[in-house]
């Protein structure tokens, strides 16, 4: 199943990970930053993926399933967000 977010595991892993400050300091800024950079593919699929996330009910579900996927590289937390509202966020800033 968690090949299913491959594409959200990488954003998170790699834009969100912990030299996130390359890519900017917030998620908007960094949000900016992805879809300058990656291509139409990566954020078609990324946007299925985030759609998908969000489409669990279960708050407990969905955040073990991006607990592992994020590979204690990210925790929403520290961000002053939910593993929910993180993901309303991302899809938000996608075309």
């Amino acid at each position: 199943m968690l090949e299913n977010y491959e594409t959200l595991r990488k954003l998170i892993v790699i834009f969100f990970g912990p030299d996130y400050q390359i890519f900017g300091e917030n998620i908007d800024e960094i949000m900016v930053c992805y879809v300058e950079m990656e291509n139409e593919l990566a954020i078609r699929n990324l946007k299925q993926q985030t759609s998908q996330a969000l489409a669990i009910q279960s708050d407990e579900e969905l955040r073990s399933i991006m607990t592992t996927l994020a590979e204690n590289q990210f925790m929403p937390g520290s961000w002053g967000e939910t593993w929910r509202s993180f993901l309303q966020k991302i899809l938000l800033h996608l075309p």
